[in-house]
């Protein structure tokens, strides 16, 4: 029988890969290589610009105009994302937690909590089929992001689950710090780690 609880899943290091292989780091790097950027790594410059939390290709125009303005880039705004799957699209994932989260479709409920933009949802589809899913919380969609607050509070509203029923397993230790002062159970792991993933689920489910 299907027990009433939410495993939420963060996309970004449990089934896309931030660690092994070609990964975000590099796809951002070699991005803003390709459109004039000529300095060190570029990634760890463009967190103030909260990426995941806008949600428009308009807004994002302007953002990128401004990246533009202070990275000295060549390439318009078209070029930006014409050029984005191109890079992006290379970064591998692990197929064995994907599978893992879909077994787990009878059993509980499952959802995917991540911070990502715009340009990453037919990507985030394509590795996962989303309507394998009962519940999708993408931070560019809901205009914040984790760790704030806020988007714990508006996922609090639209779900059926009191907090001591709801499962996060991310990555990041700020996410999970934040989780777990909402009163959300936790799981700080990676999708290196599946074995423990499993141990974790197969407790909170039992």
């Amino acid at each position: 029988m299907k027990k009433k609880k939410l495993i939420l899943f963060d996309w970004g290091n449990i089934v896309e890969s931030h660690e092994k292989g070609y990964t975000t780091y590099h796809a951002f790097n070699d991005l803003f290589q390709s459109l004039g950027y000529s300095k060190d790594a570029i990634y760890s410059r463009l967190s103030k610009y909260h990426l995941a939390s806008i949600s428009s290709l308009k807004e994002l125009e302007k953002t990128y105009n401004n990246m533009k303005k202070e990275f000295h880039l060549q390439g318009d705004f078209k070029d930006f994302i014409n050029k984005y799957p191109d890079y992006f699209n290379k970064i591998s994932y692990y197929r064995e937690v994907r599978d893992y989260e879909w077994s787990l479709k009878n059993k509980c409920y499952i959802g995917i909590f991540s911070n990502l933009t715009i340009l990453d949802k037919s990507r985030l589809d394509k590795q996962l089929n989303l309507n394998n899913y009962d519940y999708i919380f993408l931070s560019f969609e809901m205009n914040c992001q984790k760790p704030n607050l806020e988007i714990f509070e508006k996922i609090q509203k639209e779900i059926p689950f009191s907090k001591s029923d709801i499962l996060l397993i991310d990555d990041r230790k700020d996410n999970i710090k934040a989780a777990k002062e909402f009163g959300w159970n936790t799981l700080q792991a990676t999708g290196l780690e599946l074995e423990k993933i499993k141990n974790v689920c197969d407790e909170f489910i039992r």
